[in-house]
C-alpha cells in the first residue's frame, strides 16, 4: 500500500491517533500514528490500520477530485 496524501486525523478516546490518508489506489485508510499514553487496546500498535467508523466519517466522502488544469 502506498500513501497518495493525507486527508485528515483524529483522536480517538482512548488518547491515539489516527491519520485517515488515500492511497493511490484510491482506498480511504486509517493508520494509527500515535498510540496514547494510557491506552489499554491491545491491537494499537503505531503504523497499523485502524478500521474507520462509518458515521460522518472520511471513509464515507468521496476523496477530493484531481485538477484538471
Amino acid at each position: 500500500m502506498r500513501i497518495l496524501r493525507g486527508l485528515s486525523s483524529r483522536l480517538l478516546s482512548c488518547g491515539c491517533l489516527v491519520g485517515v490518508y488515500q492511497t493511490y489506489g484510491g482506498e480511504i485508510v486509517g493508520i494509527l500514528d500515535a498510540r496514547g499514553p494510557s491506552c489499554a487496546e491491545t491491537t494499537h500498535a503505531t503504523g497499523k490500520l485502524v478500521p474507520l467508523q462509518s458515521s460522518g466519517d472520511a471513509a464515507d466522502r468521496s476523496p477530493p477530485a484531481a485538477d484538471s488544469e
